[in-house]
């Protein structure tokens, strides 16, 4: 399957390139530009930016690929294990090169002697700009990344509709891409606040576990996907359940019922997604009557999380003081 054949080309300049390539170019220089600064801003080791953006791409890579060919279950499983490395072939996990951006980060707090919380915090936030450029280069890619097909007439007749009056699906690439800009602020904002290391990285798992969570469910296109549950959406669960056990675990055992309500509050979570999940494709309930109670599941287990979060930065406040 040679799919950079069917890729769509852009001219730029005068020059013709791959148009999805050239979006994931201009996310990596914006995430290289983001890490830098971070990198300055908080004094750093020299040479922090430059091993962390090199391991990030050659381990992310990898994990991306490998991540993908696991869990497909029609590519996957029919290439033979040499076509796994021939990239031309088309297919990546989002998730699984963000595992691999966050192993870059502990190997270049080793190398560098740093702390890994202060590492995994850089990688994180430079890691957003990239992920809303890649989603923007997703409207490229034809029939990915959208949504099942709209029956609210308001959506059909918006911008983040795509297709006919008749069939027409949501453009979720575009909210995806909205969603990695808006952390990116929020996370920004966060930054000179002093927190202590790897505390941006634990917001960073809660608040995009979360938001993934949401945004693969709108996605409708059955890549990566068993039935009605998407693989994707199964590791951003994951992703929001790391989140929380750190948090608990950064609390250290101080506010032990607010710990243990949010620990509750994940498979709670769970089993309210996944019946939403059935509802959406097996029943005729309003659709924005279901995502908005999946949006109130997937925030509670992210909201009594940061208040364990406030509750041992005040404390630390209070000691440092």
């Amino acid at each position: 399957m040679e799919l950079w054949k069917e890729a769509e080309k852009v001219v730029v300049l005068g020059v013709e390139m791959y148009g999805f390539g050239l979006y994931v170019a201009v996310g990596a220089l914006f995430a290289a530009i983001t890490m830098g600064i971070i990198s300055w801003a908080r004094e750093m080791k020299p040479g922090t930016t430059p091993l962390l953006m090199l391991l990030s791409m050659l381990i992310g890579a990898i994990c991306s690929r490998l991540a993908f060919c696991l869990m497909n279950q029609e590519i996957g499983r029919m290439m033979p294990l040499e076509s796994w490395i021939q990239v031309t072939g088309g297919g990546w996990s989002m998730f699984g090169l963000l595992g691999g951006v966050f192993l870059a980060a502990v190997l270049c707090a080793k190398i560098t002697h740093q702390e890994t919380g202060s590492l995994t915090d850089l990688a994180c936030i430079s890691f957003l700009p990239f992920l809303a450029a890649e989603r923007m280069g997703e409207r490229l890619i034809p029939d990915f990344d959208i949504s099942r097909p709209l029956e609210s007439a308001f959506l059909k007749g918006s911008f983040l509709a795509v297709g006919d009056e008749f069939d027409s699906c949501l453009r979720t690439y575009y909210l995806a891409a909205a969603f990695a800009f808006v952390l990116f602020v929020v996370l920004v904002i966060r930054l000179p606040k002093g927190e202590a290391p790897g505390t941006l990285t634990i917001v960073f798992l809660l608040l995009f576990g979360a938001g993934e969570i949401v945004l693969e469910s709108l996605r409708y296109d059955r890549f990566l996907s068993i039935t009605f549950v998407g693989l994707q959406q199964v590791l951003a669960a994951v992703t929001l359940l790391i989140g929380v056990l750190l948090a608990v675990r950064r609390n250290g055992g101080r506010n032990r019922g607010l710990a243990r309500a949010a620990l509750i509050s994940v498979p709670v979570m769970i089993g309210a997604v996944l019946g939403l999940e059935f509802a959406l494709d097996r029943t005729v309930v309003n659709k924005f009557l279901l995502y908005a109670g999946m949006i109130v599941a997937v925030a509670c287990p992210v909201v009594l999380s940061l208040r364990l979060l406030r509750h041992q930065e005040g404390k630390d406040s209070m000691a440092r003081e």
